[in-house]
């Protein structure tokens, strides 16, 4: 390359020229004609220069971004080179800085701008090749390149100017000659190296390829411009501009070689934004320039993608890498001309058919084919041109692999489609889907994409009714369709099935009417019969249904038929309970949609759905509630008044499921149901008392919770409240509750709330502290007890009627499989509260029924109990715990009078004071006997524990033959803790204890053998009372007992000499200072038998007497 060609070696030459030429002109020319461009009524001083204030150039600001629609103010684009019919031009001081105006209008200047311009055109180049001896020094590196750059594009906008005033006449021959030099140098190779010669910084890069590389694009829009504004033929302006299209394709392609697959969606095609600004000129310049051809930019673009494909490998590989390029390439160029005021789009010729047809024929595998379909999506929704001969071609390539999986992994084991859980689920995930304007996910398989595509497709294609295009829609439906056979249909696998109801899904989506095609996909979703598919098949195809089932709902169609046709084929398969499951998913929802149910709702409650209850766990059914629970709320609005026929399905089918598990149930949702059936039904009063007095629930919480949503409901509904349960029920639950659960307990707790309001528990005048105490049943049943003492027999009466309501059918509370809980616990205490405060109200004299009898012959005192069985479990501590606390309610009433009474109570001692002896703690086990005789003793003078002493020692110390009971020594050990826990001031019941037991003890002692064991327990008894603090402080205990062993003198004397005697001696060792009072009356009564006798002096007698003597003192 000749660089001296272009070199001037004598400077002065040029100026000599530019002195005679200025000469030459100022003496042919006027003086009032010398500025050439001077504007007529301008003064003369004014400068007549109206260009542009900046030299418009490229400023590059790095990589370009599909979102990056802004240019730079320096640019072509913001100076206005696509608005105005003729370009603008620069200032001559913008055009050189070197010369003035009047210089740069001589032909020498020009001549030398020229030769300079090729000089710094070949400078570049050879720079970029790596000719490093003509560049600049380091120092001066910052400038030099762009500086070289800029005087050739200073150039070309001063033949653009002169040109334009027809100044120079060489201008065409330099333009010509810069053209051939830049073709000539611009090949594939030097674009190579180019492509990528973008940068942040701009102008200030001190790289030679960016400055060539953005010097070439400014070079050839001038090019092209100045070509348009000459005479020269319009084949020389096609033929260039074909060839710049040629290398920006060429540029595009090696950028596009830099980019990986999935990168391609997000990235713009144009290397930096000065590139992109060069394809906006031409898009919007190429029209004006060929308006005689008619050609536009997407023809020529078309033909340079042709020649470019011509340049490559001939093979699939390259092939799809071909078309991929194209629709990136395509979708850039398209959204970069995408503008209001922009006619090119609007009549474009994408080709997105021929193309995509030429693609799929190349056998794209899934990832290139989800790569091309996003950028194919946005020509075919752009501006409403959609082409729905691109989605049959789609779907004809398509349709062959519904069955398979669109996997895009090579390296990974398939996976099977996305599927949704549910119908609603499914209906969801395609609404948002098509919802989306732009598709970019490369998660989605191509099948989605295009059910999306076809989705977004229909429904521009209404729009384009108006435009001869409504038979379209029908073309591409009846494509689809004539696929689709019962035979291939039922052959279709899990992934087969999932790809049919999401296509199904989107054309229904799309469509605002569905009368027509709602039918037509029902039916043919219909010919999946069940029972001809696998389990797993089944309930994919149900979720199908419910998808398309929960759009009949929302588009208010018919569904009584095709209801009927899903419950058919479920019985088909036994109501199989994962099919089942799925239509139970969608109830909710379809219920939810519905506004007069009239359209065959009511079809969804029949027998599959109480298999399917009968059959599931827990979670399930408390989906089936819940959507029941929401059907019932909507048939309480006004819009469903006519709903008679949901509302009799309910009552037929739902009413007697819900009997069944609102007594085996758990779920809290019954109750609350119970308490809606309640309001719906006519008999509402009959449906509450069944659902309240039937089988105790095992939901022990569900009776109190169905009171509080009667309750609750019948506030919230002022205009027409259903009826309130009475008070007596009220309170019965109330106390039920707090019996099988606990005051605490979240429902028990909003029953309380509404318990304190009525006017029943208000005349109790309770305090309502007390209710939160530990125990609300003794706050309840006491202020009850007391109402009763207070008041007269009518009253008691009325009180006792109120009692036995609100305890009505307790015996049913317990569950027999509750004993050996808590439960069982609280449930024998609230018997012995109720009987300890209420005596005289529970207990009806000659009355079964009665809360007291009932108590007994149920729990207390079974038959079992009675015939001797032992009872089972805790039941023995049960009792043990409430026994004082029976007693003394058994105490309140006239047990002495009342020969049931008195028997009961001695029932109770005899048959359950064996079974007490369950722990090794003598203490625990004497418990109840011994609180019973502190608590008796204020009152009465101790009758009750005396008569309940009496009865024990009567029944269990009685000596037969000389032997003791078998539980005498559980009695004397139950005496024996009693006399301990008296104090040394409690003398009260010291006397109580003594009048009830001392002279049974005194004739056990008597009667019992001596070698028996419970005579020496006895005798040990004995010298504890009589050791006791107690005893010996108190007189009237040691004047009780002497006067008990003188009565047993009088009594057993006479007939039981020797056994007498033998007590007072055993119990002289023990207390000599108790009997010596005693002795002259012994004396006296022992001469006294004699003289009965009437034979003297008794030898038996005097010795007895001798030696009870000897062990007394004097």
């Amino acid at each position: 390359m000749d660089y001296d060609l272009f070199q001037s070696d004598d400077d002065e030459d040029i100026l000599t020229a530019f002195n005679v030429a200025t000469q030459r002109l100022q003496q042919e020319t006027p003086s009032h004609q010398m500025e050439l461009d001077k504007e007529p009524g301008e003064d003369d001083d004014e400068d007549d220069d109206d260009g542009l204030d900046i030299l418009p150039e490229f400023n590059c600001t790095g990589r370009d971004t599909p979102k990056a629609n802004s240019y730079p103010r320096a640019g072509f684009v913001r100076n206005g080179f696509t608005q105005h019919h003729h370009p603008p031009y620069s200032k001559w001081e913008q055009i050189c800085s070197d010369f003035n105006k009047e210089q740069l209008q001589v032909a020498a200047v020009t001549h030398y701008l020229y030769n300079e311009a090729c000089k710094n055109i070949q400078k570049l180049f050879a720079a970029v090749a790596g000719q490093q001896q003509l560049q600049a020094p380091t120092t001066l590196s910052h400038s030099i390149w762009y500086k070289t750059r800029q005087q050739v594009t200073q150039f070309y906008h001063l033949l653009l100017r002169i040109h334009d005033g027809h100044i120079c006449t060489e201008a065409t021959r330099f333009l010509e000659d810069l053209r051939q030099l830049l073709n000539n140098l611009l090949d594939a190779d030097a674009w190579k190296v180019l492509y990528f010669a973008e940068h942040s910084k701009g102008n200030e890069c001190q790289a030679p390829a960016y400055h060539l590389y953005h010097g070439v694009l400014e070079w050839r829009i001038l090019d092209l411009i100045l070509l348009s504004g000459a005479d020269a033929p319009q084949t020389l302006l096609l033929s260039q501009l074909e060839r710049t299209l040629d290398d920006l394709v060429l540029c595009a392609s090696h950028h596009y070689r830099s980019k990986h697959r999935p990168e391609l969606i997000h990235t713009s095609a144009f290397m930096c934004r000065c590139t992109k600004e060069l394809w906006l000129l031409l898009a919007q310049l190429a029209p004006k320039w060929l308006h005689q051809s008619q050609l536009d930019i997407w023809e020529l673009f078309h033909k340079a993608m042709q020649g470019h494909r011509s340049n490559e490998a001939d093979s699939n590989a390259a092939s799809l890498a071909f078309h991929e390029f194209y629709a990136w390439l395509r979708l850039s160029l398209a959204r970069l001309c995408d503008s209001p005021d922009n006619e090119s789009l609007a009549a474009a010729n994408f080709q997105t058919g021929s193309l995509l047809k030429q693609f799929l024929s190349s056998q794209p595998d899934e990832q290139q084919r989800r790569v091309y379909l996003c950028l194919l999506a946005p020509l075919e929704l752009q501006r409403g041109r959609s082409d729905p001969d691109v989605l049959c071609q789609l779907w004809e390539y398509l349709h062959r692999s519904l069955n398979c999986n669109f996997s895009a992994g090579t390296e990974q084991l398939e996976q099977l489609p996305l599927t949704c859980p549910s119908g609603a689920a499914y209906v969801e995930r395609y609404s948002k889907l098509l919802a989306r304007d732009q598709l970019e996910d490369l998660n989605l398989s191509s099948f989605t994409m295009y059910a999306w595509l076809l989705g977004r497709t229909l429904k521009l294609l209404p729009a384009q009714q108006q435009q001869g295009r409504g038979n379209q829609r029908q073309k591409l439906l009846g494509r689809i369709f004539s696929k689709f056979s019962a035979a291939k249909l039922l052959a279709l696998n899990e992934p087969g099935i999932h790809h049919v109801i999401e296509l199904f899904l989107c054309l229904l989506l799309s469509h605002e009417d569905l009368t027509e095609l709602a039918p037509k996909l029902r039916e043919m979703l219909l010919c999946l019969a069940l029972e001809k598919l696998p389990p797993v098949r089944r309930t994919l195809v149900a979720k199908g249904h419910m998808a398309l089932l929960l759009l009949h709902a929302r588009h208010r169609l018919a569904m009584d038929d095709y209801v009927a046709k899903l419950l058919g084929q479920l019985a088909a398969i036994r109501n199989d309970v994962e099919v089942a499951a799925i239509f139970v998913g969608s109830l909710q929802s379809v219920f939810e949609l519905a506004d007069d149910f009239a359209r065959g709702e009511q079809l969804l409650l029949g027998p599959w759905l109480t298999h399917y209850v009968e059959k599931c766990g827990q979670a399930s059914q408390d989906r089936v509630w819940q959507a029941l629970h929401a059907l019932i709320q909507r048939l309480g609005e006004p819009r469903a008044s006519n709903a008679g026929g949901m509302k009799e399905a309910l009552q037929q089918h739902i009413l007697p499921l819900l009997r069944t598990q609102y007594v085996a149930g758990h779920s809290t949702w019954l109750p609350r149901l119970a308490a809606e059936f309640v309001g719906l039904a006519k008999e509402r009063e009959k449906l509450m008392v069944s659902f309240l007095q039937g089988p105790e629930p095992a939901n022990m919480a569900a009776s109190a919770q169905l009171i509080v949503h009667l309750l609750e409901e019948r506030s919230s509904q002022a205009p027409s409240p259903s009826p309130s349960p009475s008070s007596a029920i009220v309170l019965q639950v109330w106390i039920k509750s707090l019996v099988l659960l606990t005051a605490q307990h979240e429902s028990v707790a909003s029953l309380t709330g509404h318990v304190v309001q009525l006017e029943e528990f208000q005349q109790l005048a309770i305090d309502p502290a007390s209710l939160a105490g530990r125990e609300p049943l003794c706050a309840f049943f006491g202020a009850l007890g007391r109402r009763a003492q207070q008041g007269d027999a009518r009253i008691r009466m009325q009180l006792s009627h109120r009692l036995h309501a609100y305890v009505n059918h307790f015996e049913l509370w317990l569950p027999p499989d509750r004993l050996r809980s808590e439960l069982g616990s609280r449930f024998y205490s609230f018997l012995a509260i109720v009987i300890y405060n209420c005596p005289s109200l529970a207990y009806v004299r000659s009355k079964p029924s009665c809360f007291f009898h009932l108590s007994m012959v149920r729990f207390l005192l079974t038959t079992q109990l009675q015939a001797g069985v032992t009872p089972e479990g805790r039941l023995p501590q049960l009792v043990h715990k409430i026994f004082p606390v029976l007693l003394q309610g058994i105490g309140r009433l006239p047990y002495r009078t009342d020969a049931y009474l008195g028997k009961t109570l001695e029932q109770l001692i005899l048959h359950w004071t064996p079974h007490f002896s369950f722990s090794p703690n003598a203490k625990l086990v004497a418990r109840p006997y011994t609180t019973l005789l502190h608590a008796d003793a204020g009152g009465d003078d101790g009758e009750l524990s005396q008569f309940v002493l009496q009865q024990l020692v009567g029944h269990f110390l009685v000596v037969v033959r000389r032997k003791a009971g078998n539980h005498s020594g559980l009695v004397i050990t139950l005496l024996q803790q009693m006399v301990e826990s008296i104090a040394a001031e409690q003398e009260q019941q010291l006397l109580s204890l003594l009048r009830a037991v001392h002279t049974p003890l005194l004739e056990h002692v008597m009667f019992v053998d001596e070698l028996e064991h419970s005579r020496g327990q006895v005798l040990s008894l004995h010298r504890l009372i009589v050791s006791h603090d107690c005893f010996r402080r108190s007189q009237p205990a040691r004047e009780l007992c002497l006067s008990h062993l003188r009565a047993l003198a009088d009594k057993h004397l006479a007939h039981c000499t020797y056994f007498y005697f033998q007590m007072l001696i055993k119990l002289a060792e023990q207390s000599p200072e108790l009997l010596t009072p005693l002795l002259p009356f012994v004396r006296e009564q022992a001469r006294l038998v004699e003289l009965k006798r009437g034979a003297g002096e008794d030898v038996g007698i005097r010795k007895c007497l001798q030696r009870l003597e000897q062990v007394l003192p004097g």
